[in-house]
């Protein structure tokens, strides 16, 4: 939180209240690490859908996701685009799913539907809190 508003990137003054007193981060960061963990979870047992070479691959891309989201508690720039880059990747992947699931012939019930589609909110959520005011203001200040 050092830095004048002047200076040449400086990161904004959070307030104290936005702030985690052990990490000095805000609030918002740890928001979005936990949405895009939950959304990782949901999404394990839908990565796959019946073809284990797609669910090999998918399973691949949900380790990069997992490991970049715990990379970004750590104001990695870096984790913040490459999560962000999984996330969408999943997103038009499993995401798609979702109306498959819901079809009669589909090996799987709408209970996938239902842990895609909230995986898919929740992922779209934390992504976008990471691009915040606060987000982005929490990257900048960080060394990269």
């Amino acid at each position: 939180m050092t830095g004048s508003p002047n200076e040449e990137g400086a990161a904004e003054f959070l307030p104290e209240e936005e702030m985690e007193a052990d990490a000095r981060r805000p609030r918002v960061i740890t928001v979005a690490f936990w949405l895009l963990i939950a959304a990782a979870v949901l999404w394990m047992p839908v990565a796959g859908g019946g073809d284990p070479a797609a669910g090999q691959t998918e399973t691949q891309i949900l380790a990069v996701y997992l490991v970049f989201a715990v990379r970004i508690r750590r104001s990695r720039w870096k984790a913040r685009i490459a999560v962000t880059a999984a996330a969408v990747w999943l997103l038009v992947v499993l995401g798609s799913r979702a109306q498959g699931f819901t079809a009669p012939e589909s090996p799987y019930g709408r209970e996938y539907a239902v842990l895609d589609s909230m995986a898919v909110v929740l992922a779209a959520t934390g992504v976008a809190l990471l691009y915040g005011r606060h987000g982005t203001a929490y990257f900048r200040r960080r060394p990269r």
